[in-house]
């Protein structure tokens, strides 16, 4: 792997400057970090002989002109006052799906870590007060390398934060990050995503393995294509006994348009319009069989379902 002398180290304050706050402008206004109280399972669901706690990484706040990549903002900002949301910027929640399935405690993705920005990192707490023991997590699968999906892997010391954890990653994902041409694949407020990407890999590689969308993972539990927001994105679908759920990652990160416009890609969607097929043939498949989803960025902890609504979808979170 190549790394970039300039960008393997980040403070917020390099990387608010570098990949939000200058090159896509992100929202000034700050939101407010969760209580200790918050800190915490934010959702809980039953997947058959599976129990499944969302907890709280923080959140983000995005400008509406990320959200709806070539619509005119005033088109997006209809929408968003139509389903009675702020129209100038979109908080995202930051929520990280943990299943205990069988003999294993399994860990979707990591969140931001304590370089990304203030208002994220808050795993390791919610994971302290929801009294479980880091060391105790067997896996950890990521749907993707974006920087609040995967920076959290590591501790303060740059080492694993999950030392008894394999860690799990889709080939074609792996591949593209550590590739030492990927800064010139991406523009250049996204080389600091690439040079973070690589100094986590390289830190998990002797505990992680690589594998291809359709294999399962361990029993029960199989990586789903849903590639487009980067170039190996996948979910996971679980299965047991009569019950399954869906961890969605990063395929669907709006619950108003993701779901009435899939075809509007978004900032941070790598290849839109794969994205954007990817968003259709998933509702698509969501709705039909009425399948509990787990999304990383939508409100309430994410949980829900997907439900047709005219031509086009409406998300229903779970009770």
């Amino acid at each position: 792997m190549t790394r970039r002398d300039d960008d393997t180290r980040f403070g917020p304050s390099t990387l608010d400057r570098r990949a939000f706050l200058g090159a896509t402008a992100l929202a000034a206004a700050a939101i407010a970090l969760p209580s200790p109280a918050a800190a915490q399972a934010i959702a809980s669901a039953r997947i058959g002989a599976a129990s499944l706690q969302i907890l709280s990484d923080g959140g983000i706040t995005l400008p509406v002109s990320m959200l709806a990549r070539g619509v005119p903002p005033a088109d997006v900002q209809k929408v968003l006052a139509a389903a009675g949301l702020p129209v100038d910027a979109t908080r995202n929640g930051l929520n990280v799906p943990l299943l205990s399935l069988g003999d294993d405690l399994v860990l979707f993705d990591c969140g931001a870590g304590r370089n990304f920005l203030p208002t994220t990192g808050l795993l390791p707490k919610s994971i302290e007060a929801a009294g479980i023991d880091p060391a105790k997590v067997t896996r950890v699968l990521f749907t993707h390398a974006h920087p609040d999906h995967l920076w959290g892997a590591l501790d303060e010391f740059d080492t694993p934060a999950f030392p008894n954890a394999t860690y799990h990653m889709a080939a074609a994902e792996w591949d593209f990050w550590v590739d030492p041409q990927v800064f010139a694949k991406l523009p250049e407020e996204r080389h600091a995503f690439a040079a973070g990407a690589q100094r986590v890999l390289k830190a998990l590689e002797p505990q992680l393995k690589r594998f291809r969308p359709g294999e399962e993972i361990i029993s029960g539990l199989a990586a789903i294509d849903t590639r487009g927001h980067t170039p190996g994105h996948v979910s996971f679908e679980v299965r047991t006994g009569s019950d399954s759920l869906m961890i969605l990652g990063d395929a669907l990160t709006h619950p108003v348009l993701s779901f009435q416009h899939p075809d509007w890609a978004t900032a941070f969607d790598q290849e839109p319009e794969r994205a954007a097929a990817t968003r259709k043939s998933l509702l698509d498949r969501l709705a039909g069989d009425k399948l509990l989803v787990s999304t990383y960025h939508l409100p309430a902890g994410g949980l829900g379902r997907v439900e047709r609504q005219g031509s086009a979808y409406r998300f229903v979170p779970a009770a």
